[in-house]
């Protein structure tokens, strides 16, 4: 396995392989969504749902991976952003988990204003991901956190 991924053996964490998933997901649902609504079109609503309902699983990897790497993080100046990341990223998994939830239930018998509430939940994820998203590359980008093991906690 090590030959055919080799970065997979030398990565700190695995939590930057699966935080892509949810937020493309996530925001390639919104999208979606929006041009279901423009267009009144059900098959992209469906698929925006499922984008929705894919992204909220990835989420759980990179929620549950997260975990994982939090504990290679030394204190120190970070633990600000860090602490924005987690409650950005928490609130953004379960609004989108919430949110697939009732997208099943409404789905039965989905209605216009439905349709808005859901767009409505799609538009708050996609502004929460972003910004969370942005917490994370400040802390790898700015901090270095995640690319070097001088800077990690090493396991024990």
């Amino acid at each position: 396995m090590e030959r055919i991924l080799p970065g997979w053996q030398a990565a700190l964490n695995h939590h930057p392989v699966f935080v892509h998933f949810p937020i493309v997901l996530w925001l390639g649902a919104l999208l979606f969504e929006i041009a279901a609504v423009w267009r009144h079109n059900d098959g992209t609503h469906r698929a925006a749902m499922w984008l929705l309902w894919l992204g909220t699983l990835g989420g759980a990897f990179a929620v549950l991976s997260g975990l994982q790497a939090q504990k290679l993080v030394p204190a120190g100046p970070v633990g600000h952003v860090l602490e924005a990341h987690e409650q950005l990223m928490f609130t953004c998994f379960f609004l989108a988990l919430g949110l697939s939830f009732f997208a099943y239930l409404a789905s039965r018998r989905l209605t216009r204003g439905l349709q808005v509430v859901i767009l409505a939940g799609l538009l708050v994820l996609g502004f929460l991901v972003t910004v969370g998203a942005d917490r994370g590359a400040e802390m790898v980008y700015r901090y270095g956190l995640g690319v070097n093991w001088s800077t990690a906690v090493r396991p024990k």
